[in-house]
């Protein structure tokens, strides 16, 4: 499995999974290549839509759990039982999976990144590891 470091002067470089990079990036319509940067003045941009992105995630979770809740709420008592027995055999397989950490979670130690970036006035760089 690759990986992908991040780089930024202002701050320590940090790694991850080259898949979840590429989902990151998906998420922000930017394209991904192997070796890449933002310049300084891109990155208020590209914050932004990492924000956008990360607060849809967080709404998607959100709407997810809020229907979740209510066929718990509507169903009989059989069914609630049903329904949580077959939610613990989801998540015992979920469990090591990346699904169980929320694409919004995983973008936090990029937008940190570009936060301090910004205010440092310093690009951001990557290069994939383990290719």
């Amino acid at each position: 499995m690759a990986l992908v470091q991040f780089s930024c002067v202002a701050t320590g470089p940090f790694i991850a999974f080259k898949e979840t990079v590429e989902r990151i990036f998906k998420a922000i319509n930017e394209p991904f290549h192997d070796k890449g940067g933002f310049m300084a003045e891109d990155l208020p941009d590209v914050l932004r839509r990492l924000d956008e992105a990360a607060a849809a995630d967080k709404a998607k979770a959100a709407k997810l759990e809020e229907e979740r809740e209510k066929r718990l709420r509507e169903g009989s008592y059989e069914n609630e039982i049903r329904m949580l027995e077959a939610e613990r055999e989801d998540e015992e397989k979920k469990k090591n999976r990346e699904d169980s950490i929320r694409l919004y979670q995983r973008m936090v130690p990029l937008q940190d990144m570009i936060r301090r970036a910004i205010k440092h006035k310093k690009p951001i760089m990557w290069t994939t590891l383990g290719r």
